[in-house]
């Protein structure tokens, strides 16, 4: 017990001070940016960068900061280190941010939340952010990064649809199984990313509106000059060379001659008038017993998992993010995920990510075989 802490204001954790004002960088980690001294060489520099960039979810406008930082880097070598005027005016100021950042405000899943999104011509940028009881919108986190040049070609429309993904899939630990609202200032969006405009999306949107099927959201429309942080955040964007580029390999739902994307209230349906999950809903929610002997033959696979299962409504989950697939829908999403004729392995890869039923990989071959 000398080791435990009760009823402290504050709690230092992970290089951060949690307290009833929020989240704030950790003092001693503060005390060590006020007297770091300004690199020498690129080692140094890295290790400064990669300091700052553990607090850059307290500054908006960080990669802006950060760029003559950067510019070092880029010019310098491990023989030839180029400090400049603009680096050590950059240095000065980051290390005045990190000191003076504002506390973020602690998630609550009880409040109402709201991810706003922009999308610059380089950029995208994102702000979640709570509404409390006071009327007080509070930020929970920042976040900006910036296009690939793949992505720099895409139209206005479909930057601003991959901003929102983005968001969404980032933020996903305090998403996912609770209602938010998606805000965004490109009024065609309020359309798109709902099952009424599935129908109208063109191809790349359709495959990334089917990422967010499994969240449960309204789009908002907020006017640009109503938009100022993420708008900022956009065109002013943290460098993210590690960023999935052009199109994250995730499940793709698309337009494929008479195909379309599922929206989630057809998925819903289907899963809702499915015997087989109807009955396993049932199993799970009076309990499974000791052994499977008294089960139905084909219950067998859900047997073996029984304890990874949870019913959501007419849904039913593995773990926290796989839904289990009703039959009817099944050949279709193999169809999805084998969009531009993909490999066996690949498409399981695929499919595993986001769902699930019995003899998953073989029923995959055999649809795959008559492609």
């Amino acid at each position: 017990m000398h080791k435990c802490k009760f009823s402290q204001p504050s709690l230092n954790y992970l290089g951060h001070t949690i307290s009833k004002e929020g989240l704030q960088p950790d003092q001693d980690r503060v005390t060590a940016v006020i007297h770091a001294p300004a690199p020498h060489d690129t080692s140094s520099l890295r290790s400064f960068l990669g300091l700052a960039l553990w607090y850059s979810k307290f500054i908006p406008d960080f990669a802006t900061v950060i760029e003559p930082l950067r510019a070092v880097l880029r010019d310098s070598t491990d023989l030839s280190f180029k400090w400049t005027t603009e680096a050590q005016s950059s240095f000065t100021s980051l290390k005045g941010l990190i000191v003076n950042s504002p506390a973020l405000a602690l998630y609550d899943p009880e409040l109402p939340t709201y991810v706003t999104t922009d999308a610059s011509d380089y950029g995208l940028g994102a702000v979640l952010t709570q509404m409390h009881s006071d009327q007080s919108e509070r930020v929970v986190a920042f976040a900006s990064r910036t296009l690939s040049s793949a992505e720099r070609k895409y139209s206005t429309v479909e930057r601003e649809v991959l901003a929102c993904v983005w968001a969404v899939e980032r933020w996903r630990t305090y998403l996912w199984g609770r209602h938010f609202v998606l805000r965004t200032d490109h009024q065609a969006l309020t359309t798109l990313l709902t099952s009424k405009g599935s129908g109208r999306a063109g191809l790349r949107i359709a495959r990334w509106s089917a990422r967010l099927l499994c969240f449960t959201y309204d789009v908002t429309y907020r006017p640009g000059h109503q938009n100022v942080t993420a708008d900022c955040l956009s065109r002013l964007p943290l460098t993210a060379e590690n960023e999935a580029t052009e199109e994250p390999d995730m499940i793709a739902a698309v337009f494929k001659e008479s195909l379309c994307a599922i929206s989630l209230p057809e998925f819903t349906s289907a899963s809702e008038t499915c015997p087989e999950l109807s009955l396993l809903r049932n199993q799970i929610d009076k309990g499974w017993p000791k052994c499977k002997k008294s089960l139905p033959e084909n219950f067998s696979p859900y047997f073996q998992i029984r304890h990874e299962l949870s019913v959501h409504g007419s849904l039913i989950l593995r773990l926290t993010d796989r839904l289990v697939v009703p039959a009817s829908l099944r050949a279709r999403i193999v169809d999805l995920a084998h969009e531009g004729h993909q490999g066996i392995v690949r498409t399981k890869q695929r499919l595993r990510e986001l769902f699930w039923w019995p003899q998953l990989d073989k029923f995959v071959h055999s649809v795959i075989a008559s492609c």
